[in-house]
């Protein structure tokens, strides 16, 4: 049986341009550069946290911190304020903002 070589080329690049789709395929397409984007996973474990919860009540702070704390108020300094009492606490913004306001309405 004769094929003749144009024929067997036209077959050798057919194959080779199916397996470069099929190995395309498999690989993920970034939505940036024109693919579509990627299916998200419902059923995903959300990551753990970045900090250990909270062991204070919402109220409290250590006495050094405090004392920091209400230096910083009497300094006008409310946002250092709140970044120290934030990392003393491991609390929200939101929570750690308000325990700030507590503390500064309680100054004399």
């Amino acid at each position: 049986m004769f094929v003749p070589l144009p024929v067997l080329i036209a077959a050798a690049l057919l194959i080779l341009v199916l397996a470069a789709m099929a190995l395309r395929s498999g690989r993920k397409r970034d939505p940036l550069m024109g693919g579509a984007p990627g299916s998200y996973r419902a059923n995903r474990p959300m990551p753990a946290a970045r900090f250990p919860p909270a062991t204070l009540p919402a109220g409290t702070l250590p006495e050094d911190v405090e004392q920091q704390v209400r230096a910083l108020l009497a300094a006008g300094r409310k946002i250092d304020a709140i970044k120290l009492a934030r990392d003393a606490t491991h609390l929200g913004l939101k929570e750690t903002k308000d325990l700030v306001d507590a503390i500064e309405r309680q100054a004399p």
